[in-house]
């Protein structure tokens, strides 16, 4: 195989879907040995979480570019484009750019393969490993920076300093990988928590008393101070979007949902504590975009897409359906394999008029809509399988609907329903 091949193949292998996970930080580390450290040139805001991890990393984002730094975001995965999974003052990485990292790291994945004796770097550590030496390159003053899943082994907490850890609401999700209580899962994603903390400090959400409790006993241990921040005071809702008062200034959040304002509030302590100023975090708060969150994409008859793929995901889900009263929708349904999806159909089944079970394009790990329709009907919940969102969406265009239950459907929405 010549070098023109190889890289081929390496970058196939990069842009794959990752079918199984392999927690642990000799690969990622290895491999950032080998490209000189960039990662230790950025100054990380490292935020983990279940739920909400993405919508602070846009509100942060939105507050610190306003302010004037060059912000760098890492996040994942991506709806349409794996170009989204990077960017720098808000623009994605573009295709140049990206191939040229790509290129540069085919040798460093396997001389850090040979060197690990055939444990081959995952994907996600391979587009951490990008992201870190782009983000220095760009020179970046902070990065923004999501963890894919977990915290304490996921390839992000290579890194041994951080500006601050932020932990956003933690659930049951990923079980398998992460632990089966509340407790269990706390502890790996309170695992971004570092004595090498440029603030000092902690951020967190309200959570259950037992995850708390090992966030606690985790930020005593390292001697940081933990922040417990409380969501913002609503002042009524414009649809899916709060209104909300943040010191005296009223504004209406720009991302919808109720549970915005605990994702907004979780933002503004971030950035109140680095000493952004109040006419950044109001902008901020009000002008962040992260799509596939409660987005709306058509008002009459309402399309609503929300990525909502766990049993806390679709409790939100429903408050805001219920704030914005919102109900008798066609809801269009899809997951991955290793979901339980019994809950989820449980509170979303008195929204809906009808289910519409579908599948992800091109993904392996997809359930079939025929597979979905069955568990669905073991769990008394009746639907039609339909093998594709888009003619889904040809069945239920006159109708108020909803698409859900995984992020990886939003890229096979039809172009004409997709707004970015």
């Amino acid at each position: 195989m010549n070098d023109l091949e190889k890289k081929s193949a390496f970058a196939r292998y990069a842009h794959s879907f990752q079918t199984v996970t392999r927690p642990g930080l000799a690969r990622i580390a290895h491999m950032l040995s080998l490209l000189g450290n960039p990662e230790r040139a950025c100054r990380c805001i490292h935020i983990a979480g279940t739920n909400g991890k993405g919508s602070v990393a846009a509100f942060l984002d939105t507050i610190l570019s306003k302010e004037g730094y060059r912000v760098g975001r890492f996040t994942s995965p991506n709806l349409v484009r794996v170009n989204e999974r990077m960017k720098v003052a808000g623009e994605d990485i573009d295709d140049i750019e990206m191939q040229s990292l790509f290129d540069s790291l085919a040798e460093t994945a396997e001389r850090t393969e040979r060197a690990l004796g055939g444990d081959r770097p995952t994907q996600f550590e391979i587009w951490t490993a990008a992201a870190f030496l782009w983000f220095a390159q760009k020179k970046c003053d902070y990065v923004v920076l999501e963890t894919g899943m977990g915290g304490e082994f996921d390839a992000t907490n290579v890194i041994e300093e951080n500006v601050c850890a932020v932990l956003t609401r933690i659930d049951l999700d990923h079980t398998e990988y992460l632990g089966r209580t509340e407790a269990e899962i706390a502890k790996t994603k309170s695992g971004i928590l570092k004595e090498k903390c440029t603030r000092r400090k902690a951020f967190s959400v309200e959570q259950s008393q037992d995850a708390m409790t090992v966030i606690e006993e985790r930020a005593a241990a390292l001697g940081l101070a933990l922040e417990k921040v409380v969501p913002l005071q609503t002042c009524g809702n414009q649809g899916l979007f709060e209104e909300v008062e943040w010191k005296g200034t009223r504004l209406l959040l720009s991302l919808g949902g109720l549970h915005q304002c605990e994702n907004a509030a979780l933002a503004a302590a971030v950035a109140e504590d680095m000493g952004i100023s109040d006419e950044s975090i109001v902008y901020g708060l009000s002008h962040a975009r992260h799509p596939a969150r409660l987005e709306l994409l058509r008002k009459d008859p309402i399309l609503i897409y929300d990525g909502a793929h766990n049993p806390n995901g679709v409790r939100a889900l429903c408050a805001s359906l219920d704030r914005a009263k919102i109900s008798s929708l066609c809801i269009v349904f899809a997951c991955m394999k290793d979901k339980e999806i019994g809950e989820s159909l449980a509170l979303l089944k008195r929204y809906a008029s009808r289910f519409l079970f579908t599948t992800v394009q091109g993904n392996p790990r997809a359930e079939t809509p025929e597979g979905l329709a069955t568990r669905a009907a073991t769990l008394g919940v009746e639907g039609t399988s339909v093998s594709t969102l888009e003619e889904a969406l040809r069945l239920c265009e006159h109708e108020n609907t909803l698409v859900c239950g995984s992020l990886y459907l939003y890229a096979d929405l039809p172009q004409n329903f997709l707004v970015l």
